[in-house]
């Protein structure tokens, strides 16, 4: 039943234990319900290279869902991560899952709050993960006055969509930095760097 793993993860969140959530349910046959890909401890420290590379001090998730991967990368490495969701209606609502971050909210169209947010964010890295839409990406890239960008997504050929993913579909106005598979899934993170 999906309650189980919904009840089992939320229990592990109230015990502060991200590192069961990712041993336990990076191959279990519902883990889609909760979140779409589970970093590994090697994916955390590679975010955290990039952090201190480019001298970036939180990240701001767009389209993060239930906010556990933005927990999780927070327990595990010491980086606020914050979540900007659309459609508060839904996350609010007695169906959704449950949260795990606190969740800001903003309309389809990018809200004043929202591109505010985006343009004061100088040391916050930008991350999108498994997202699908693509217009909307570049609307946020247009606002976006930091200098870190991670996707996380599938390859090509994976047989999962979205936009973007994680090579191929950044303006050229960014360079990629690094990336680094996550276990051996064909999902993978990418981090770029905003050209001068």
């Amino acid at each position: 039943m999906a309650d189980d793993i919904i009840t089992s993860v939320t229990e592990l969140y109230k015990q502060k234990n991200w590192k069961a959530i990712v041993e336990i349910y990076r191959e279990h046959p519902e883990r889609n319900k909760l979140l779409w890909v589970f970093p590994t401890e090697e994916n955390f420290h590679f975010i955290t290279q990039y952090m201190e590379e480019l001298k970036c001090s939180e990240i701001l998730s767009v389209g993060c869902g239930s906010g556990l991967l933005e927990w999780i990368i927070t327990e595990a490495t010491g980086y606020p991560v914050s979540g900007l969701e659309v459609d508060g209606a839904w996350w609010q609502c007695k169906y959704a899952p449950p949260t795990f971050i606190p969740l800001k909210f903003t309309s389809p169209e990018l809200d004043k709050a929202t591109t505010a947010l985006l343009q004061d964010s100088k040391s916050t890295a930008l991350l999108f993960c498994y997202f699908n839409n693509g217009p909307a990406f570049k609307q946020y890239l247009d606002y976006y006055s930091g200098k870190m960008l991670i996707i996380i997504g599938p390859e090509y050929g994976k047989g999962v969509h979205t936009d973007p993913r994680p090579f191929g579909d950044v303006p050229d106005t960014w360079t990629l930095r690094g990336w680094q598979e996550v276990a051996s899934t064909r999902d993978f993170i990418a981090v770029y760097y905003k050209n001068k």
